[in-house]
């Protein structure tokens, strides 16, 4: 029973704060910080992911997935299998959520080492499902979980403060040549970090968007994923991995497409962290219109975070 998502009349009980709770499984580690069993609102078949909600949530429903064991700080420590597991946790998360909440769309967001903002050193995810009109701005949700921490009393470790990013109006379109030329950089260093030899496409459809095939710089061994510059990135090497299908919701993957997605996600962000000197990254999805998502085909944000983010040098 442990093994699958609390009922839909459960699904409050894991939500509230209430101490006398009902209890699953044991007690959870998070970093530093020990969690209650009572928090713990589903574990995934293989016991290796958790899903936790009820920690100081930024909006009903907010859940955090974390890998159960200790050790792994950043995503790129965890093996293959976890890392895997822990998206598919991610998943089987929201896909309770969102109709228990009435939401329509849900953001997922990963602060991935300390200078991104990560709060605690432990790997973990977060899973804000939305609705409309809940924020009066979408880029609020960010600002949310810059400054979240798991409980009252426990302050995030993170050195990081909040990252002051441009506005919408301030990030110029750059040039085809730029967004080539930065392309062409990532692909030379491609097979050092270990990246697939795939043919790059003539072109990608990004909804109804065409992506040249010199803005792309990364294709899976297996055809389905790829990964394309940013036309105004938020920092320098903020890039978009994609499926080739034009597929607008993550819930609408295969099961192939979707391990395919994150497989490449890995790769593709030691690349750009090992091209620009970065030790973090930050990784985001809008997934859903509600979420903030502007092109309808799911794409994960991946934004290498230095120690000093270089954001002013990209506007």
């Amino acid at each position: 029973w442990l093994t699958r998502p609390r009922t839909a009349t459960e699904v409050p009980r894991a939500m509230s704060c209430v101490a006398e709770a009902a209890r699953f499984g044991s007690d959870i580690q998070l970093g530093h910080v020990r969690i209650g069993a009572s928090k713990v609102l589903l574990s995934s078949p293989t016991w290796l992911s958790v899903a936790l909600a009820g920690l100081q949530p930024i909006v009903p429903g907010h859940t955090v997935v974390a890998p159960r064991r200790l050790g792994a700080v950043r995503f790129c420590e965890l093996p293959e299998p976890e890392m895997l597991d822990l998206w598919r946790t991610a998943r089987s998360t929201q896909a309770l959520l969102e109709p228990h909440y009435g939401a329509t769309a849900s953001n997922w967001a990963v602060f991935d080492g300390a200078a991104a903002g990560q709060p605690l050193p432990h790997a973990h995810l977060h899973v804000v499902p939305r609705r409309p009109g809940d924020f009066a701005e979408n880029d609020q949700v960010y600002e949310l979980m810059e400054r979240w921490s798991p409980l009252p009393l426990v302050p995030a470790t993170s050195a990081a403060g909040p990252t002051e990013w441009p506005g919408d109006d301030e990030r110029r379109p750059r040039s085809g040549e730029d967004m080539a030329s930065e392309a062409s950089s990532y692909r030379a260093a491609l097979p050092a970090e270990g990246g697939a030899a795939a043919a790059f496409p003539e072109e990608q459809a990004f909804a109804k968007i065409r992506i040249p095939g010199s803005n792309v710089f990364f294709a899976s061994e297996t055809g389905l994923t790829v990964a394309f510059v940013n036309l105004k990135p938020l920092v320098p090497g903020h890039v978009l991995v994609t499926p080739r299908r034009v597929v607008p919701r993550i819930g609408q993957l295969t099961d192939e497409e979707f391990d395919d997605l994150f497989r490449s996600v890995r790769i593709v962000q030691a690349l750009v962290e090992s091209v620009h000197g970065a030790q973090a990254s930050r990784l985001g999805i809008q997934d859903g219109k509600d979420a903030g998502q502007s092109v309808p085909h799911i794409h994960v944000h991946i934004l290498p975070m230095p120690a000093t983010p270089a954001v002013a040098s990209v506007l």
